[in-house]
């Protein structure tokens, strides 16, 4: 990782202005230093919001870095989820983002409000769960991919 990568993504963000920023709309976060350097970006911008989902909560080798991240007052971090999950994160005290599952229906998905800043449920609600409709493709094609993956993957797991 750069060494100027805090500074540099520090001024990236301030020249934007914006009052939220969004964590990876594509990307997660993938190892402890990385993680550190977002725990330290957001210190050092402490009057700007930041918002996302993760897949690695349920990664142990993160959880630690993550869950300091995620408590940061001024961070809202939820755990991604979709019909693939076999854990919980609730039970980690992680609140959730889903795709067409748990949480309380997106207001923009459903044109309930104009856009995601007339809303800002995401990074205003910290203790509160929210439903995503599946962007792209139909729900059966996805959730086809999704078991196809998992059975191969039971499949090498039993070749071992």
């Amino acid at each position: 990782m750069r060494s100027d990568f805090v500074p540099i993504i520090v001024k990236e963000i301030r020249s934007t202005k914006a009052p939220a920023f969004r964590l990876h709309v594509v990307g997660d976060f993938y190892n402890e230093e990385y993680v550190r350097k977002w725990i330290e970006i957001a210190t050092e911008l402490e009057n700007v919001i930041f918002f996302g989902s993760t897949r690695t909560w349920r990664c142990g080798l993160l959880g630690v870095e993550l869950k300091d991240l995620r408590d940061m007052p001024n961070v809202f971090m939820k755990a991604s989820i979709d019909h693939t999950d076999d854990l919980d994160p609730t039970i980690c005290g992680w609140r959730v983002w889903s795709i067409d599952g748990a949480g309380e229906p997106c207001p923009h998905d459903y044109s309930i409000v104009q856009d995601c800043a007339h809303c800002k449920r995401c990074w205003k609600q910290r203790e509160s769960d929210t439903s995503f409709k599946l962007r792209w493709g139909k729900q059966v094609d996805y959730l086809a991919l999704v078991f196809s993956a998992k059975r191969t993957a039971n499949e090498k797991g039993g070749q071992n």
